[in-house]
């Protein structure tokens, strides 16, 4: 049963779309199997990011019933499978229906779903929280930022969504706000703290993801973190650790 994490925040502009796309080329390269979803149904962008500019059909077309979800499915070198939104200005006022139901008939052999969520508290994001199961928030260390993301946290409590942490994302070294004081505010782990840095920017003009155009950077290693929490690699590793100091001890 496929895993669907929606991947919110309170406000536009903290590189929720980016985590998304370079989590789900992470999450492929440990071998799951995963799709991506651009739920922000009248500012799509998540296929600009792979270079994914003209398409026969979109999401929108699910929704009007004019196609099945596999028809609207674009696969990626990577391994992920790209489900966008129209870029159309047509298709803004489509009634978002059909979704969730084309998603459990069609994307429950998928290990990860990820939903790129509309941002802000209105009824496009309330549509993108009822596709999701669980949901990741993402945000920046500033306290007007983190109080828009504390409303959405306080919106997915109420639609019952599991909670799975929060990613700090553009963290620079001017913000004012630690991770442990924004762990406490959430009262949620703090998951990946991702710093602001040229190569996103660099990667997006690429129309590829900063994993795969620059695997090795401190970028790269933190969504590697978000990846490992949400496949149990992190928990598996300091499980681990944690049976070794016991073993010392046994003896």
């Amino acid at each position: 049963m496929a895993r669907i994490i929606g991947v919110v925040s309170g406000k536009g502009g903290v590189g929720k779309t980016t985590l998304v796309s370079n989590l789900g080329v992470a999450l492929a390269q440990e071998g799951a199997d995963v799709a991506i979803v651009d739920a922000n149904l009248t500012g799509a962008n998540l296929g600009l990011h792979f270079g994914l500019i003209s398409y026969p059909a979109s999401i929108h077309d699910v929704m009007k019933e004019n196609a099945a979800l596999p028809d609207v499915m674009y696969k990626h070198p990577s391994g992920v499978d790209i489900i966008p939104s129209s870029l159309s200005m047509e298709d803004v006022t489509t009634e978002p229906k059909n979704i969730r139901a084309a998603f459990d008939e069609h994307l429950s052999d998928k290990d990860f779903v990820l939903v790129d969520c509309a941002t802000g508290l209105d009824r496009e994001t309330l549509t993108a929280l009822e596709m999701c199961d669980e949901v990741l928030l993402v945000t920046h260390p500033e306290l007007p930022t983190i109080s828009d993301a504390l409303r959405t946290k306080t919106l997915a409590k109420e639609y019952n969504k599991k909670l799975l942490g929060v990613v700090l994302n553009r963290v620079n070294r001017r913000d004012e706000m630690k991770i442990e004081n924004v762990a406490s505010f959430f009262d949620l782990p703090v998951i990946a703290a991702i710093p602001e840095d040229s190569s996103i920017r660099k990667s997006i003009e690429a129309k590829n993801p900063v994993i795969l155009n620059n695997p090795n950077h401190k970028v790269s290693r933190e969504i590697r973190k978000v990846s490992d929490y949400l496949s149990g690699k992190a928990r598996r590793r300091e499980k681990t650790l944690t049976d070794k100091i016991i073993d010392l001890f046994r003896w």
